[in-house]
């Protein structure tokens, strides 16, 4: 057994999944992708030399049986998931072979946002209040409980899905419902039906981005208009005061530490109002948003890289300073059919450093008030954050209005 293979449990969609198959290759790895439906990722048709193994990726039997099997052909280097969905089952089978990973139990205590709040809270970190709703007969005392405004929001779960602000009894009541009617995830998986109803934290939203309990960097946040919080753009690095940034990354840290995550890619979202800095969750993984594209267009350092590093014992490579980046997503205004343009001109015109649709034009558009409205992005990058801001929001402006 010559050959050495990095597993992969399912993937993102987008974003960072074939990043992180990419770069074990460069590492000189043999990717083995296991998935139920290899259809969902039209990354892997475009990668050479990739093993595809396919299983029931929700039976942690059939996935465990499928990495023995890999096993007897080749030594295993690395056992990982870019995918929210299948963080346990990946930090529990890299233990089970005695391979470097996160600690499945901080995972799992990350992914149950009731147990977190509660964790932290009871560590004297600032989080929002949360009630947690099982059946509808805790609606009413959870909307006492919490008070209004609040955010409804499931109990696990990613990518903003079904994260609604509520500022009546009406709009609590219907939005916490439906969560309790919800019995699959994204992915068709069966789910435990739960909500939670969480104070609303009103200020400007960040996020922490760690690594094996490091800093690397803040990353600001806009969002859509309410009651919904879809991600529309991201800057790096945050524009802040330096008391300011030491500050939210030293709760950052007190979170993570708190939450004995302190091994793998954490992902740390936050609110700042008032000079409070308030943990709305950690999120055990890398963050998404192409936020690592963004690190690497701006400080040359790829976050993807260093992850697979770490699972390897490798050594960490520098972080270096210098531009700024803005991401800004492309989210149609209206459903119906769009002509995206393929523009060939638009990254001169607007000297972007990355144009992405992430479906060929003409779109059917239909909104889901969460990440998956987002149909493409651009990214610019300069030394001038503000100028570097308005390229990119100029380009989303310019595309949404051919």
């Amino acid at each position: 057994m010559t050959n050495s293979a990095a597993i992969f449990i399912e993937s993102n969609t987008t974003g960072s999944g074939a990043d992180f198959i990419l770069r074990a290759q460069a590492l000189g790895l043999v990717p083995v992708f296991v998935t139920a439906s290899p259809e969902r990722y039209a990354f892997l048709s475009r990668i050479v030399g990739l093993e595809l193994r396919t299983c029931d990726t929700s039976s942690e039997t059939d996935v465990r049986a499928v990495i023995d099997s890999v096993a007897t052909d080749m030594r295993i280097a690395l056992l990982t998931t870019s995918s929210d969905f299948y963080l346990y089952t990946a930090a529990l089978e890299a233990k089970r072979r005695g391979l470097t990973g996160p600690d499945p139990n901080a995972i799992a205590l990350c992914q149950a946002k009731d147990r977190q709040a509660t964790v932290l809270r009871a560590a004297g970190i600032c989080v929002p209040y949360s009630a947690i709703v099982r059946a509808e007969c805790d609606i009413s005392d959870a909307i006492k409980q919490i008070g209004l405004p609040a955010v409804a929001k499931p109990i696990s779960g990613t990518g903003s899905i079904g994260v609604t602000f509520v500022d009546t009894e009406t709009s609590a009541t219907g939005a916490l419902r439906k969560l309790l009617g919800t019995t699959n995830d994204v992915r068709g998986r069966a789910i435990q039906p739960g909500a939670l109803l969480m104070s609303y934290v009103a200020g400007e939203e960040y996020s922490v981005e760690v690594l094996d309990n490091k800093i690397l960097g803040l990353t600001r946040k806009h969002l859509g208009p309410l009651p919904h919080f879809v991600e529309i753009g991201h800057d790096v690095p945050a524009p802040i005061s330096s008391r300011l940034l030491a500050k939210i990354e030293n709760e950052a840290l007190r979170a993570i530490q708190v939450l004995e995550h302190v091994k793998g890619p954490a992902h740390v979202e936050l609110r700042v109002g008032e000079d409070c800095v308030t943990i709305i969750e950690v999120n055990p993984r890398l963050a998404g948003g192409s936020i690592p594209t963004l690190f690497r267009y701006t400080t040359g350092f790829d976050p993807v890289l260093a992850v697979l590093r770490s699972l390897l014992g490798m050594s960490s490579l520098p972080l270096r300073g210098g531009d700024h980046g803005s991401i800004r997503f492309i989210v149609p205004e209206r459903e119906g059919t769009f002509a995206l343009p393929q523009c060939e001109d638009l990254v001169d015109r607007f000297r972007l450093a990355e144009f992405v649709l992430y479906h060929t034009p003409p779109l059917e558009f239909r909104r889901c008030n969460d990440f998956r409205d987002r149909v493409g992005h651009v990214i610019a990058v300069g030394d001038d954050p503000t100028a570097v801001a308005r390229r990119a929001e100029a380009a989303v402006a310019f595309i949404l209005g051919a």
